[in-house]
């Protein structure tokens, strides 16, 4: 997993932000942390990409 991002279309429910809050952010759309360790949640970003009713969270591998 080199990048996380949040595509256009968020609704900004904030599932991301409780499933993973080391990671995602919500203000007007929800967002990644700057300066994340992206390695060390992994696996929470992998459940808020699963998680999120819109799937607007894509990795880049």
């Amino acid at each position: 997993m080199k990048k996380v991002v949040v595509t256009p279309g968020c609704i900004t429910c904030g599932t991301c932000a409780f499933t993973a809050p080391e990671v995602f952010e919500v203000t007007d759309v929800s967002r990644v942390k700057q300066d994340v360790d992206i390695e060390k949640n992994a696996e929470l970003i992998k459940k808020a990409v699963a998680r999120c009713p819109v799937q607007v969270i894509k990795i880049e591998e």
